[in-house]
C-alpha cells in the first residue's frame, strides 16, 4: 500500500523521524529534507522521495497548503529569501511580485516544481481599484476604471508564462445593498475582469486557477466552477469559531461550489508588541486553522489554509518553518514508522 511505501521511504531517509508535536513550533520534526547533499549523495533515494512528495500531494485525502511569499528582495542574502527553502511539503505558493524575476528565483522555482509545488502569483481586482483610485487622486490617471482595469489585465496576464497558474483576487462588496445602478456597474466591472481570466484559463487548461475573495459578491460569474480551491477572507477573524460563519456566508449563493474551500491565516508578525496578526483570540491561527480543517463537515469541504507572510515563519532559533510544517502535519498526519 502507499502508506507502506511512504513508511520505508520516509523511515529510510529519516531515522528519527519523530512526528511528536509539541506545544512549541519550534520542536517540531519534519517529514522532509531541505538537508543539502542528499540529492548528491543517494540520487536514487533523493528520487524515490520526491516520487513520494509528488504522490502524497496528489492523493485525494490530501489537504492543501497555500502561501503567499515575499520575493523583493533580488540579491538574497539569508536562505530565507528563497523560493527553495520553503517546506518540501507545501503544495502552492503565490510570489507577491511576479515581474522581473531574477535568475535564481527561476532556479528556485524549478526546484520546488520538482518537489510538486506549484509556484503561482495574484491578480487581485481590489488592488488594481485602489491602485486606480489613488492615482486619479494625484491626477497621474485620468481616464475610466474600465481601460485601466483592461491595461492592467494585459499587463499582469503578461507574466504568466513562468508560472503553473494564477491566484485571481475578487473581494467587492455585497451586492445585495447596492442600487441597481450600482449593481450594474460592479457588474460590468466583473464581468470585464472575469472574461479576461476565463479567456486565459481557456487556453491554459494545464494551468491552475484559484479564487481569493468573497464568493458571495460575484454577480453571475461562473469563473468558481473553473477554480481548484475558493480561499475566503479569514485571516483577520477574531477566533476559530467564525471560520464556519464566513463559510456559511460564502455558500448563500447556489451557485458556489462547496468542495473547495480554503481559509486564510497569517503568520504571526516579527514585531513582538503585535499580538493580533497571526492569532485567533490568542492561539495561533495557524494552528487553530489546520484543527478546523481536519474536522470532517457534511455540507462542504474544508480542503485547507492559505498563509499570509510565510517568510516570518522562516526566522526561528531551532528549525526554519517550524509552524508551518506543524500545520501541515496537523492536516495530513505523516505515516509513523
Amino acid at each position: 500500500s502507499n502508506m507502506k511505501r511512504y513508511n520505508k521511504i520516509f523511515g529510510a531517509l529519516l531515522p528519527a523521524l519523530a512526528m511528536t508535536l509539541l506545544a512549541s513550533c519550534t520542536d517540531v520534526e519534519s517529514i522532509e529534507l531541505n538537508r543539502p547533499g542528499l540529492d548528491e549523495q543517494s540520487p536514487e533515494l533523493y528520487a524515490k522521495y520526491l516520487q513520494n512528495l509528488n504522490e502524497y500531494k496528489s492523493s485525494a485525502s490530501h489537504k492543501v497548503t497555500y502561501a503567499w511569499f515575499d520575493n523583493s528582495v533580488k540579491a538574497p542574502y539569508s536562505r530565507g529569501q528563497h523560493i527553495s527553502d520553503v517546506p518540501d511539503s507545501l503544495d502552492v505558493v503565490s510570489v507577491m511580485y511576479p515581474a522581473d524575476l531574477a535568475e535564481f528565483e527561476i532556479n528556485d522555482m524549478a526546484a520546488v516544481r520538482a518537489k510538486g509545488t506549484k509556484v503561482v502569483y495574484t491578480i487581485s481586482f481590489d488592488n488594481i481599484r485602489k491602485e486606480h483610485a489613488d492615482k486619479v487622486v494625484e491626477g497621474v490617471e485620468t481616464g475610466a476604471f474600465a481601460a485601466y482595469l483592461q491595461a492592467e489585465l494585459d499587463r499582469l496576464l503578461g507574466y504568466e508564462a513562468s508560472f503553473d497558474g494564477i491566484i485571481v483576487e475578487y473581494k467587492g462588496k455585497n451586492p445585495i445593498y447596492m442600487s441597481d445602478e450600482a449593481k450594474a456597474e460592479a457588474k460590468a466591472e466583473q464581468d470585464l475582469f472575469f472574461t479576461a481570466i476565463m479567456n486565459w484559463k481557456s487556453n491554459h487548461a494545464d494551468k491552475m486557477l484559484t479564487f481569493q475573495g468573497y464568493p458571495e459578491n460575484l454577480i453571475g460569474q461562473t469563473v468558481l466552477s473553473e477554480c481548484r480551491h475558493i480561499i475566503l477572507v479569514t485571516d483577520k477573524l477574531e477566533d476559530v469559531q467564525q471560520l464556519s460563519l464566513v463559510v456559511r456566508k460564502a455558500m448563500i449563493s447556489k451557485e458556489v461550489p462547496t468542495d473547495r474551500f480554503v481559509v486564510a491565516v497569517s503568520t504571526v508578525s516579527m514585531d513582538t508588541t503585535d499580538g493580533k496578526t497571526g492569532y485567533f483570540g490568542g492561539k495561533r491561527a495557524m494552528k487553530e486553522a489546520a484543527y478546523w480543517v481536519t474536522e470532517s463537515f457534511s455540507d462542504y469541504t474544508r480542503a485547507g489554509i492559505a498563509i499570509y507572510n510565510i517568510q516570518n515563519d522562516y526566522y526561528n532559533a531551532d528549525a526554519i518553518y517550524p509552524c508551518v510544517k506543524e500545520a501541515i502535519n496537523i492536516m495530513n498526519p505523516a505515516p509513523i514508522k
